[in-house]
């Protein structure tokens, strides 16, 4: 049964006349959303923002329908579009994990979603996609067919998109928001601090944010110290602090880092190699630090870097690359590196590789992955 007030209209359900409210008037609109992309935080409020738009919360149970995309099918969506809403501006039919969706099914809603009256609205949601050889998986989104045709009759909403230094400025602006928010000033350098351990992702950076926010109590300022004493330190940066105390000649303090860093882990036998990689990658991002300055660099924006000497950094990691994602991160590699000479360095290269092949198994009688890298952080603090 079609019961709406206003004027009449044709229904696509039953092909009778009824009358359409004030708020489904309008001749053209938004008919289907795609809300895709890697930041499922930013996913999420979009979602919320769509349904409060679209939807009485009185009247939710009438006026939408939810799906998950294992079991939704084209028919099944298209009938939900096709009943008029009873007290909300649209019925809308919500599928999550859209991508899940039968293939055959997909296309199938691709060819049919033209049809929607302009009365329904479809909200399809995929999760961040899953990445490999740095393209996505197959299955990870909806198909293409289904993405074309929501563009011409809607909208597609990818979140997450900010790349290198405008991610790590959106990541900024949004950590400062939930502290202004809560009535908070942070401190800029425990601004700073607090980006460096928790990232860009919205959502942890939601709920690290509610931890300082309730350690600060009373307090209206966010301190260095609150975000040390809250935020745990990424396994980045004590290698980083390992460094720092190789570099000091300080055995002791290299090798409390590095015990830190096997104490967060599982298992030593998966831990040492990861702990292995974190360091070279370490060794790696200082020397082209070391080489960059040495023949006059001093801005790292690729743009102001001579050709000639970007052919020179390797592709992974790329110093470059890093410091566009993450421009934070040039105090802390250049404070390392200018406690290592470049014969240090080198040296370190090598007992690293050496580490390395003693990991394998390629060389050396010590099988036992923490006593070989607490040998290798021993060596380089020499």
């Amino acid at each position: 049964t079609c019961i709406l007030m206003g004027l009449p209209i044709r229904c696509a359900t039953c092909d009778n006349s009824h009358a359409m409210s004030p708020a489904a008037k309008t001749s053209k609109q938004t008919r289907a959303y795609l809300l895709t992309g890697d930041d499922d935080f930013s996913k999420q409020r979009k979602l919320e923002a769509l349904l409060a738009e679209l939807i009485d919360p009185d009247f939710a149970d009438f006026d939408l329908e939810r799906m998950e995309g294992d079991t939704a099918a084209a028919d099944r969506i298209m009938a939900g579009l096709g009943i008029p809403p009873f007290s909300s501006p649209r019925r809308v039919v919500l599928v999550k994990y859209a991508n899940r969706m039968d293939e055959s099914e997909q296309k199938k809603l691709a060819s049919l979603l033209p049809q929607t009256p302009n009365a329904g609205c479809l909200i399809l949601v995929t999760p961040a996609a899953e990445i490999k050889d740095g393209k996505p998986r197959k299955g990870s989104e909806v198909v293409a067919d289904v993405s074309r045709v929501i563009r011409k009759i809607g909208e597609v909403i990818k979140t997450g998109q900010e790349k290198g230094a405008a991610k790590t400025t959106a990541a900024r602006q949004f950590a400062q928001s939930l502290f202004s928010d809560a009535g908070k000033k942070i401190d800029p350098r425990a601004l700073s601090d607090f980006l460096q351990r928790v990232g860009s992702d919205h959502l942890l950076l939601t709920s690290e944010a509610a931890k300082l926010i309730n350690y600060a109590g009373d307090s209206t300022a966010i301190k260095p110290s609150d975000v040390a004493f809250v935020t745990s330190e990424t396994p980045e940066e004590k290698v980083f602090k390992m460094v720092d105390a190789v570099g000091a000649h300080k055995p002791a303090e290299a090798m409390r880092y590095l015990n830190e860093l096997f104490d967060a882990g599982d298992q030593s036998a998966a831990d040492a190699p990861k702990v292995l990689a974190n360091l070279a990658r370490t060794f790696r991002l200082m020397w082209q630090y070391k080489m960059l300055s040495g023949r006059g660099v001093r801005n790292f924006n690729k743009g102001s870097v001579p050709a000639e000497l970007q052919a020179l950094l390797p592709s992974n990691p790329n110093l470059l690359d890093v410091l566009s994602r993450q421009a934070w991160q040039e105090r802390r590699i250049q404070a390392s590196a200018s406690r290592l000479s470049q014969e240090q360095l080198i040296r370190g290269f090598d007992a690293i590789a050496r580490a390395d092949a003693m990991l394998k198994g390629i060389e050396g009688g010590i099988q036992e992955p923490r006593m070989i890298m607490e040998l290798l952080v021993l060596e380089l603090a020499k």
